[in-house]
């Protein structure tokens, strides 16, 4: 599917912090999202061993791929204390997209 892009991120939480991870995410995050320039949508999902995913999507290939860096400092300062490992990123195009 040309045109949408996502920002993945994977971190694993502290034990039994993934619940306060998406309020918070709610919260702050998300609202910035909605703001970038062709936000489309957000995934989180809460993995075993206290893992979580989070998938955003984008009609902007340059937003996607730098939206972790506009979105770092909050995340340091709400998020870090919640997570036990730094977050991956991985970012790019959506070659599939099928939503039922």
């Amino acid at each position: 599917m040309a045109g949408l892009y996502a920002a993945i991120r994977r971190g694993k939480c502290k034990p039994g912090m993934a619940g306060e991870f998406a309020k918070r995410v709610k919260a702050g995050a998300l609202p910035a999202m909605k703001a970038m320039d062709g936000f489309k949508g957000y995934y989180l999902v809460s993995g075993s061993d206290d893992t979580v995913i989070a998938v955003s999507l984008y009609s902007n290939k340059a937003v996607a791929e730098g939206s972790t860096a506009k979105l770092m400092p909050w995340i340091r300062e709400n998020l870090g204390p919640l997570l036990a490992s730094p977050p991956e990123a991985i970012d790019g195009e959506v070659l599939i997209c099928e939503v039922v």
